[in-house]
């Protein structure tokens, strides 16, 4: 259960990034965050505090996703950052 609540993290971290949404569909992350908000309304009327919990997460990052791809959807996304390492640090890394 926590995987499938979590499993935008990776998406999320780099749209916030690089604001880069295309190729992410704006229907399809609408139609996630209703069908979790449901099974958390569910959850919540059934008392299971697991259901409840995990699915605040799942409502939560799937609603932030959707508000970056709806918000940066005709936006230029930002180059991404280049990170150095051994092979692009002054000296060669030596």
């Amino acid at each position: 259960m926590v995987l499938s609540q979590v499993f935008y993290v990776p998406n999320t971290i780099r749209i916030l990034r690089t604001r880069d949404v295309r190729g992410y569909s704006l229907a399809a992350w609408l139609m996630l965050s209703a069908g979790l908000a449901c099974y958390l309304v569910y959850f919540i009327a059934r008392g299971d505090p697991v259901g409840i919990v995990a699915n605040i997460f799942g409502v939560s990052g799937a609603s932030l996703t959707t508000a970056c791809v709806w918000r940066w959807r005709n936006v230029t996304p930002r180059p991404a950052a280049v990170v150095p390492g051994p092979s692009t640090a002054p000296g060669g890394g030596q």
